[in-house]
């Protein structure tokens, strides 16, 4: 059993590295407490950053991973916790979609699947239909935004693209020939996959939890709420990124009902096994994890809620773990056979 020792809001983050078996193993972990900010509101804040280091064993033979593993708080939880992006080639921003989050070393990330889905959603691009994987065509770059250290020497961000992106659900024709087909969600949990860090350092990870919430347990959800497009200049004719601000969010709030069976009782608006908090969850923190445990584990997704309430839903994660990935495996599988640095939490 993982014990975060977080009595305020925070987050437990795993540091990985290979050993020379080449075999991926926890290095160490490190709670990280997310203070308020001053002025904040108490269940719905930014939070402050001060030097921290996830281990004190510096990582030898990974130099990158181990400039990764120290920096001001927000820039640690920025490696695990990562805002989802797209752009198409000429367009004068990128896109700021959702929030993601990374869950094993290797680069698996999870969102919500209608966050996987926008850029078909508002007609910027074309998914190419085969079975449960989901792909773009029409040049859509997608994926995710990944701070680089400051100990490197340079600012900004690595972009990862998406690929392999799995959602789970069946795809449904319109009557109408002007009309593309839909994809109807059995759940609003997507797992997608990113190339390592560089000098093939593996990602800092979050813990994941099989254990659904518990009515009246607190969650926690650290997200990008509302965070502006980034524009893209001109610079000499080449395309540059100028630096940009997307501060996290935490939002705080107790678990209200479960809705184990919603695959087939079709209780609660979101698809499939679910949730409900009372907490306030802005536009951009779909996709984003949903802590139990005080911070410990990860037991869900931000789905969806209500921007004037505080009240949000969220999908379950361990009923996603046993659905196909392709070649007969599952998220589970991969978590069993230790191959991929996920982190499982055991008995919370």
């Amino acid at each position: 059993m993982i014990n975060s020792g977080l009595s305020q809001p925070g987050i437990l983050k795993f540091l990985w590295a290979k050993g020379q078996d080449g075999e991926w193993r926890i290095h160490d972990l490190k709670g990280l407490t997310l203070r308020p900010r001053p002025g904040s509101e108490p269940d719905f804040f930014t939070f402050e950053s001060k030097m921290e280091m996830v281990t004190n064993r510096p990582l030898v033979a990974d130099r990158y991973g181990w400039l990764t593993s120290f920096g001001p708080t927000d820039f640690l939880v920025k490696q695990s916790i990562v805002p989802v992006v797209s752009w198409v080639e000429g367009d004068a921003f990128i896109r700021c979609i959702g929030t993601a989050f990374v869950i094993s070393c290797t680069g698996y990330v999870i969102t919500a699947c209608h966050v996987l889905l926008d850029p078909c959603d508002q007609k910027r691009a074309k998914l190419v239909r085969d079975s449960n994987s989901i792909t773009f065509a029409d040049g859509m770059r997608f994926g995710v935004l990944i701070p680089l250290s400051s100990a490197t020497g340079s600012t900004g961000h690595l972009f990862y693209q998406f690929k392999n992106c799995r959602a789970w659900g069946q795809w449904k024709d319109s009557p109408f020939p002007y009309d593309d087909p839909s994809f109807e969600m059995l759940t609003d949990v997507a797992i997608c996959k990113i190339g390592l860090l560089p000098d093939n350092s593996g990602h800092q990870t979050l813990g994941l939890s099989l254990k659904p919430f518990k009515r009246d347990e607190r969650a926690i959800v650290v997200g990008y709420a509302e965070m502006n497009d980034i524009p893209i200049e001109n610079r000499d004719g080449t395309a540059m990124v100028p630096e940009f601000e997307h501060d996290l969010y935490v939002s705080v709030g107790p678990v209200k009902d479960i809705f184990p069976d919603n695959h087939t009782r079709k209780e609660a608006p979101t698809p499939g096994p679910c949730f409900d908090f009372l907490a306030k969850i802005p536009g951009g923190m779909s996709g984003a994890p949903i802590f139990g445990a005080d911070g410990g584990v990860v037991r869900g997704v931000v789905s969806r809620s209500f921007s004037a309430a505080k009240h949000a839903f969220g999908a379950m994660l361990g009923p996603a773990m046993h659905l196909p990935l392709g070649n007969g495996v599952t998220l589970q599988t991969i978590m069993d056979s230790e191959n991929e640095g996920i982190a499982k939490a055991a008995n919370i």
